[in-house]
């Protein structure tokens, strides 16, 4: 995904200032950005919630195996 960015990003000449005010207003105007931002964001926000699910899930198996111990 990120080498198709890169590919899109330097047929419309941005990517390379610092900053984002150049990249947003181009990827309001390019159908293809504005897709691969939104399929981005989908992404990345199915990642953060496996991430989230992740850190539950090991911080119950923690309680749980620290319930076993005896001191």
């Amino acid at each position: 995904m990120m080498k198709q960015r890169h590919k899109i990003e330097r047929e419309a000449n941005i990517g390379e200032e610092v900053g984002s005010t150049k990249n947003q207003e181009v990827a309001k105007k390019n159908p293809k950005l504005a897709a691969m931002n939104k399929k981005f964001g989908m992404i990345h926000g199915l990642s953060s919630l496996s991430n989230i699910m992740s850190f539950g899930s090991l911080a119950m198996h923690s309680w749980y195996l620290a319930g076993k111990i005896d001191l």
